[in-house]
């Protein structure tokens, strides 16, 4: 039986919408890197955000189902980013 929905808080869904801009506009970055359109350490900037912003969103979301499902318990603190 699936477990009732979680409210996003606002913070997690902004996160989850730059995070996935930021990996379909990732490789047209890096290929106009490589051409020498825009800066390389442009590319690597948007990168590493990028991987940022999934990271803390898939974490959250993770933890939430977590507790959703009962195998966590909604006490602990959150993880340290």
């Amino acid at each position: 039986m699936p477990a009732a929905p979680i409210p996003r808080p606002t913070w997690l869904r902004v996160t989850s919408v730059l995070a996935t801009a930021g990996i379909v506009a990732w490789p047209v970055l890096a290929l106009l890197g490589l051409l020498g359109v825009i800066e390389p350490r442009t590319v690597v900037n948007v990168g590493i955000i990028t991987a940022v912003l999934a990271y803390v969103s898939i974490r959250r979301i993770k933890r939430d189902r977590e507790i959703a499902m009962g195998e966590g318990s909604s006490t602990e603190p959150p993880p340290d980013i």
